[in-house]
């Protein structure tokens, strides 16, 4: 398995995401958009188990494109990146659609095809964007089609079983991201080709019983690239939440108040900027180069991002009614978001060997309890005010990486 740092020294300084790619991770930034329409200003659990299904469904499209694209390089088909943003544009758009029908509002099982079909055609296509006989080491999840298989089979059903099919599909895909390895895959693969003619079923007639069958490889993710990519998703799922911030400020009116909101609400996503891209890796925060693999790298991105994306909904809560409370559920949207990302970053810290146990008490009590505990008992406190103590939160780790890189002077932090 290889580690995202494992970098050759040319490739740290050549290799960036082409202009298509950085084309094609726009449709996150659709994607997104049309995820809040899913949460709305006050999220039940139906509301929050819709969201995390589609936007896995999202999430897993675009990475079977992104590892092509991070794996082919150079020959890297443009078209093929295109007809992908397509497939998940077509998804992003009937989101809204599939989130008016589910959540009890009517309508029919159309939206719902319209985005099972454009999973499925664009789960496909992107698994066909192999060479023949390339096994990917990292993340091989991508090229098989099993999770896709209840997917299919939700076509011909109605009601919430299309949604117990999706789950269904998704979770078969998250399985197999933690019990499928690429490097086995191909030793068994290898093995049977190289068997014994007696254990291997005899050769197909007109055959010749000279020839010496396909060839497999295995290929691995170049880490600099795949660490770039990572990053860039995040900054964009975090830049989609500035756009809804400020569409949301755009609708009130202008005071004091709306502008304290709106510095606070930037200070707040600035620095889970700061924590992820500036002094983390690959998107996550107190990660360090060289520490996890690249599946494990991917599979708490993912986490991540979805959890970074929930947080736009309070917020353009909160500028729109700043001096309200937020609804109990909109608080606990927001103080469980911003409690699960320092969650998530502790254990990326722990698993990547960056984080001591002096450390990790510091960000468990700071990062994990504060939130919580704002979320239990600031129930008469205004959402602009919560909005800040969260923000100063999000700061006073900020300051704590800054001063761990003014006392580590050989430490070199990278950015993607």
């Amino acid at each position: 398995m290889v580690n995202i740092d494992e970098e050759p020294r040319d490739t740290r300084i050549e290799r960036h995401a082409s202009w298509a790619e950085l084309f094609f991770d726009l449709v996150a930034v659709a994607g997104v958009a049309a995820l809040a329409h899913v949460l709305g200003p006050e999220p039940d659990a139906a509301a929050l188990g819709l969201y995390a299904l589609l936007f896995l469904a999202l999430w897993l499209s675009w990475t079977t494109f992104m590892l092509y694209g991070n794996v082919a390089a150079g020959r890297t088909r443009v078209l093929r990146l295109m007809v992908g943003m397509f497939g998940l544009g077509t998804m992003a758009a009937s989101v809204p659609g599939v989130a008016h029908t589910v959540l009890g509002h009517g309508g029919g099982t159309l939206a719902l095809n319209v985005f099972a079909i454009a999973y499925i055609a664009t789960r496909v296509y992107g698994s066909k964007s192999w060479q023949r006989g390339a096994v990917l080491l990292d993340f091989p999840v991508v090229q098989y089609s099993a999770g896709l298989l209840p997917w299919l089979a939700s076509l011909w059903v109605d009601g919430h079983w299309k949604l117990v099919l999706w789950a269904a599909g998704v979770g078969l895909d998250l399985l197999l991201i933690l019990v499928l390895s690429g490097s086995r895959i191909l030793q068994r693969v290898q093995s049977y080709l190289t068997a014994p003619e007696r254990t291997r079923r005899r050769p197909r007639s007109g055959g010749r019983p000279d020839d010496p069958g396909p060839v497999i490889h295995g290929v691995s993710v170049d880490p600099a690239h795949l660490s770039e990519r990572l990053g860039l998703f995040v900054i964009i799922v975090l830049g989609e939440s500035v756009v809804q911030v400020v569409a949301a400020a755009g609708e009130t009116r202008y005071d004091i108040g709306l502008l304290a909101t709106a510095i606070a609400s930037f200070v707040l996503l600035a620095g889970m900027f700061g924590l992820s891209v500036v002094f983390g890796y690959a998107g996550l925060p107190h990660l360090r180069a060289g520490r996890i693999p690249a599946r494990a790298a991917l599979g708490l991105h993912c986490l991540v991002t979805g959890v970074v994306a929930t947080i736009a909904v309070p917020l353009s809560l909160v500028v729109g009614h700043g001096s309200d409370p937020l609804p109990e559920r909109g608080r606990w949207l927001l103080c469980g978001a911003v409690a699960a990302y320092f969650t998530l970053g502790v254990v990326t810290g722990v698993a990547s060997h960056s984080s001591d146990l002096q450390r990790t008490i510091s960000r468990v009590t700071t990062g994990i309890a504060a939130p919580l505990l704002l979320g239990l008992f600031a129930t008469a406190v205004s959402g602009r005010t919560l909005v800040v103590y969260l923000a100063l939160i999000v700061l006073a780790h900020l300051w704590f990486e800054r001063r761990m890189t003014d006392q580590s002077p050989r430490r070199k932090w990278k950015t993607p």
